[in-house]
């Protein structure tokens, strides 16, 4: 029985055809078609990111409450007024609907189920964790890279003690060394172990679970014997043919070159690789009879069949020995990796943890071979109806364990007879995401409606208007991708290209396109490309743009970094990756050293790094680094008070905090130190306070650590192509357009079946190195080999394709010249692609040498604007101890031998009150003064008296009262990211004082400090009773303001 088809639709939504849009409206239309205003609670959808997750929620919750509004917003107005008629709906009754559905949301937003598809596994695992024998009380390890380092950690520590495990490591470095790699294999073992992660291996890695390492040398011990018998069965044939050649009256010298004879002498020699065999025109002269020299006209034709048959045969026992090589040289990392597999589950045991790539293998292995499984049964009767966004991303697996439920919802009938539903968006053309499980061809299944998954078939939509670009960059896309879509082999790829990214324009007209073709010998080609991003940015900028309109899409991270660093040179204001990353910033890196030097006084590298931020603009800072490098430790402590002794067994956020402190650190760099420090706090929960758990983490995540990126800001935005996916900017930049389609420089792994008519090795599949010698091997690893360089041109075409989707008026690509091409097929990179369509299009040169395509359109003033918090919060960093004694100016800081003369009276005085808080911790300050050499006995009287001239002051006494908490010089950081650093704050309930000590005469900059200082506490809500300005150099004078 066929069921009616629109309880299952597929939108295929090609870049900015208004996908968001139409997922709200049918989530909302869902709502309120409803007699129930609980019919949310009825339906899941999925995304696969965290921001879309927050964007949907966002946009059904705004427009629920705009529509309930007596007056409809403008921005909701054209919405409101659809579903107003496709519901049938008057608007008052909608308007009633709109406000009931968002209260009871409101109320019982967990039940408002938009989530990741991980996030809604998880909660499925965690409901059923008994069933599925896992711990009640289990964590998701979201971090698999750490875990991974963990693992990697426990396997070297076991060699040396593990004979088979040490034997297995040794041969590994080995193979590292052949190959000209450090013999230090801990990145290797780190690598190859990111495949345990990776869904497109799990299912094939599953077997070597249950092998000992003991087995798989075994394996690997009968390979070897079978390459050994394959090279005597090739040599013997190789001979057997040289001597049939000799008795069959031929001298090798009758065949041109000798070419026929010598391929087998060298067969014989022991020559058996097929690059050195195969790479001429002998098997197409055995072919067409062509083996004697063109002047001998002797009937060949038997010994040429012949020596085709055993050429031929030999060939096929060649490829046969490559093919057990290409295994036996990976039997070695499979090894490894089945052990790094071991440790990480004992892991996982350890620490009651399922890393969060496991959640799909763990339902799937429960779901697949139960048509409606029991993990889902009480899940399905809750949820009816499914919308699942992005479907191109999701994984093969996600999919599979998703069908049961959805396919109970679609093909059974609630109580009420009513019937669940499926709405699926995506777009094949953007799937760019295939190295973690996503499969272009389940997307293209169920658009051509094979192997439908469901008794329901669905009903195909197309998003076909472009609501994003301006005209003629839809135009060009259009061309473009039509004209480059022959240059893939599968007709149904071709097909999404040739007439599946047709798109409609939406009448904005102009837009702008630019192909800028550099020539392809230039010796610097990244500055030169640089060169070329710059020009256009100041292009735009010159014609009122801001920077914040542009954005430059790069292929990877390194393009980006060196980007960056070009315009930041150039004083281009610029966000991206790189310059968000909290190694980059100085600070963050001069207290990473800091730590290995508290850590490891001897680490000289550290120090000198220290010391070279400390150095700051002095002209001599190879002088100040060597007078200071082997004395690291006291100089620290004599010029910041920052001791290393002390702080040693201290928890790694207290070091930083004093840290931050005495190196006055805070100003400028606000939001660098504040995610230094979550990242510190964090690593302290999960690993403890340590200094070597934290850096041991740092290695591994600096990388990847960043800032998060605000959105208002007026730069250049720099961001990789997988990055910008689903966003849109006014402009966009795209150099280093030049890109392979399929790199055959990247080293790709592949499973391969076991040889066929080979005894078997105790594997069904072996991990090899992808290479075009597969098309040799066997059937089945020719149609692989062919499928996976296919799927890399898609690959690179669908990247391609969302780099040239972002822009809204004006597109620039930075390529170089390109082969000449007969045919768009023939094309091997970028370049190749945009010099065949450029010259197919006749497009014409502009005044720079650059092909243009239309006109730069006036950009649109956007609508709102970012607020601005108008009383900033501050808060104070308060060190939990003193961490030793710091008299500091600056020249004391940088040259020891200035240092007495900076320090007079005023300053020690100040330094000591720094110390006080009441009248019993003067004595003990002043012992410390003498014994830690910071004054001398002939000073400290005089410095004692006037600390108890300032105490004892008739109008401050009360200020060192006992019942006052007080705050010296600790640090308020201002949203605005200023550090102010008061002398003295006293503080009883609500009420806050302040002092500030001054030497010299009085100043009007004075008072304005110590105002200021009082505002900063008022916007902290302490109601200010006195602020008050002590000046100590001759005789005490307390100035109230």
């Amino acid at each position: 029985m066929v069921l009616e088809d629109s309880y299952f639709r597929i939108y295929s939504a090609s870049a900015g055809s208004g996908k968001t849009y139409a997922l709200t409206k049918e989530y909302l239309k869902l709502l309120l078609s409803s007699s129930s205003p609980l019919k949310f609670r009825q339906i899941l959808a999925i995304t696969f990111t965290n921001k879309a997750v927050n964007e949907m929620k966002g946009r059904i919750l705004e427009n629920l409450y705009a529509f309930g509004k007596d007056q409809t917003p403008k921005k909701q107005l054209s919405l409101f007024q659809e579903l107003c008629q496709e519901l049938s709906l008057d608007p008052t009754e909608l308007r009633k609907k709109s406000n009931a559905i968002l209260k009871r949301i409101l109320h019982n937003y967990s039940f408002f189920e938009i989530s990741t598809i991980d996030k809604f596994n998880h909660k499925i695992i965690k409901t059923f964790a008994r069933d599925l024998q896992i711990s009640q009380n289990f964590e998701v390890e979201l971090d698999t890279e750490l875990l991974l380092e963990e693992a990697v950690g426990r396997l070297l520590e076991r060699a040396g003690s593990d004979k088979e495990l040490t034997e297995v490591l040794i041969a590994f470095s080995l193979e590292k060394i052949d190959d000209d790699k450090s013999w230090n294999i801990a990145f290797d073992l780190v690598e190859i172990g990111k495949l345990l992660f990776q869904e497109n291996h799990t299912g094939h890695i599953e077997p070597l679970r249950t092998k000992s390492i003991k087995d798989l040398t075994q394996i690997k011990q009968n390979i070897a014997l079978k390459i050994l018998s394959k090279e005597k069965t090739i040599v013997a044939s190789a001979e057997n043919v040289l001597l049939e050649l000799e008795k069959s009256g031929f001298e090798f010298s009758d065949f041109p070159r000798q070419t026929l004879p010598n391929h087998f002498k060298k067969i014989a020699g022991g020559e058996f690789n097929p690059k050195n065999l195969y790479n001429n025109k002998l098997e197409q002269n055995l072919v067409e009879g062509k083996i004697l020299k063109a002047n001998d006209s002797r009937d060949v034709s038997k010994l040429s069949t012949a020596l085709l048959e055993a050429f031929l045969r030999i060939k096929k026992h060649i490829y046969a020995r490559s093919y057990l090589k290409n295994i036996y040289g990976n039997i070695v990392p499979l090894t490894v990796l089945a052990e790094i597999a071991k440790e990480i589950k004992n892991i996982e045991i350890d620490r009651d943890i399922v890393p969060i790539s496991s959640l799909n293998t763990i339902l799937s292995k429960e779901i697949k071979d139960q048509p409606v499984p029991f993990i889902y049964e009480r899940m399905g009767e809750k949820y009816r109806h499914y919308f699942i966004d992005e479907f191109q991303d999701t994984s093969q697996t996600q999919w599979e364990n998703l069908i049961p439920l959805i396919g109970n919802a679609l093909e059974s009938e609630s109580q009420n007879n009513e019937r669940g539903s499926l709405f699926l968006v995506g777009d094949v053309k953007q799937a760019i995401y295939r190295w973690r499980g996503g499969r272009a061809e389940q997307f293209l299944d169920l658009i051509n409606k094979k192997e439908l998954p469901f008794v329901v078939p669905p009903n195909i939509h197309s998003l076909d208007t472009n609501w994003r670009s301006h005209d003629q960059i839809v135009t060009f896309n259009n061309s473009f991708f039509a004209n480059v879509a022959p240059v893939l082999q599968n007709e149904d790829y071709q097909q999404l290209f040739l007439k599946d990214s047709y798109q409609k324009t939406n009448k904005r007209p102009g837009g702008y396109v630019q192909l800028t073709f550099l020539d392809s010998d230039i010796l610097d080609k990244e500055e030169v490309h640089c060169g070329h991003v710059l020009d256009t940015i100041q292009s735009l900028i010159s014609k009122k743009f801001k920077y914040s309109d542009i954005c430059v899409l790069v292929r990877d991270n390194n393009k980006g970094m060196a980007l960056a660093h070009f315009l930041a040179k150039n004083n281009i204001p610029i966000i991206s990756s790189d310059a968000l990353l909290l190694q980059n910033n100085q600070k963050v890196a001069f207290l990473i050293a800091l730590l290995k030097v508290v850590e490891n006084a001897k680490d000289k590298q550290a120090a000198y790094e220290v010391l070279l931020f400390l150095s700051g603009e002095e002209n001599k800072k190879h002088e100040f680094i060597s007078q200071h490098l082997d004395s690291i430790q006291e100089f620290l402590h004599r010029a910041y008070g920052f001791n290393l002794m002390n702080l040693k067994g201290q928890p790694v956020s207290s070091i930083l905090e004093a840290a931050i402190i005495l190196f006055e650190l805070a100003q400028d760099a606000p939001a660098h130190l504040t995610f230094l420090m979550d990242e510190v706090l964090n690593v302290e929960k999960s690993e403890g306070p340590s200094i070597h758990s934290f850096l041991k983490y740092w290695e591994i995540k600096k990388t990847s650590l960043s800032v998060a990126s605000p959105d208002n800001l007026n730069a250049v935005k720099i961001m990789t192509i997988h990055k910008a996916k689903g966003l849109e900017f006014p402009f966009v930049i795209f150099p280093f357009a030049n890109s392979l389609l399929d790199d055959k420089r990247k080293k790709k792994k592949s499973w391969v079946p076991a040889p066929q008519s080979e005894e078997s090795f105790g594997l069904d599949q072996f991990l090899v190195n992808t290479n075009k010698e597969m098309l040799e091997y066997s059937e089945s690893t020719s149609i692989l080999y062919k499928d996976e360089e296919e799927k890399s041109v898609l690959d690179a075409l669908n990247v391609l394709y969302v780099a040239l989707t972002r822009a809204v008026l004006g597109l620039y690509v930075i390529t170089e010249r390109g082969k000449e091409l007969a045919a768009v097929a023939q094309a091997s990179s970028y370049s190749d692609l945009f010099q065949f369509y450029a010259q197919s299009q006749n497009l014409a040169q502009n005044e720079i040498g650059a092909y243009s395509i239309g006109s730069i359109p006036e950009l649109e003033d956007s609508e709102d604007e970012m607020p601005i918090a108008k009383n900033p919060i501050s808060y104070i960093t308060r060190p939990k101890q003193d961490h030793g004694f710091n008299i500091s100016t600056s020249s004391i800081r940088l040259w020891d031998d200035e240092r007495r003369a900076a320090i007079d009276m005023g300053n020690l005085v100040h330094f000591a009150l720094s110390k006080i808080k009441t009248a019993k911790d003067i004595q003990e300050v002043m012992s410390n003064l003498l014994v830690s050499g910071h004054a001398q006995k002939e000073v400290l009287d005089k410095i004692q008296q006037k600390i108890l001239d300032v105490v004892n002051h008739p109008d401050l006494i009360k200020y060192f009262g006992e019942d006052l908490e007080i705050m010296n010089e600790q640090e308020i950081l201002t949203a605005n990211g200023l550090a102010l650093r008061p002398d003295r704050i006293m503080i009883s309930g609500n009420e806050a004082s302040v002092i500030d000590y001054k030497t010299g005469s009085p100043s009007p900059s004075h008072k304005a400090q110590i105002l200021h200082y009082a505002e900063i506490l008022k916007q902290m809500n302490f109601k200010i009773k006195d602020s008050i300005i002590v000046y100590i150099d001759q005789k005490i004078n307390p100035v109230f303001v």
